[in-house]
């Protein structure tokens, strides 16, 4: 039969994946001699991410991505740094760029997720000082929820 063929093969395996499956998937293809690339398909944050990432980080950085899901993604800086003094911003999203990384390494999200929190340029007080944050696009509604399952399992069993 002249031509090719193509079929695309689905495979779901719970988040994250386990490194060693994607490794016997590619090497059973490669014993066959199939001429086939195998690829993983990651939506990037989600609920469960999010939650993940909310329990690794500590409670200023958790602060920091609550105060940008209070204000519908958007963290005002100098509001922030107002109520929680002019030294608000260091080491909150460090910790959390942190836990980022430890989290890929683990193989909990992809190496290359996209960071929730943006800085904006600084503000008009000092080149220093960022003007606030930004919560990534659509990832308001996904730490909102996050956030509503962190309060539910913090909150002591009644009965």
């Amino acid at each position: 039969m002249k031509g090719t063929t193509s079929v695309k093969l689905t495979l779901e395996f719970p988040d994250p994946v386990p490194p060693q499956v994607l490794s016997a998937i590619a090497e059973l293809l490669a014993k066959v001699g199939a001429e086939a690339a195998v690829t993983v398909d990651d939506e990037g944050w989600n609920v469960d991410r999010a939650h993940l990432l909310l329990r690794a980080v500590n409670s200023r950085a958790r602060q920091l991505l609550e105060a940008a899901v209070e204000g519908d993604g958007w963290l005002d800086g100098p509001a922030f740094r107002a109520r929680y003094g002019e030294r608000a911003f260091y080491g909150p999203s460090q910790t959390i760029t942190k836990a980022i990384k430890r989290g890929a390494e683990q193989g909990l999200w992809p190496v290359d997720i996209t960071p929730p929190l943006r800085p904006t340029t600084p503000g008009p007080e000092g080149w220093a000082k960022t003007g606030g944050y930004h919560l990534a696009s659509g990832l308001l509604p996904i730490f909102r929820e996050a956030f509503e399952r962190l309060q539910q399992k913090s909150e002591p069993r009644r009965g």
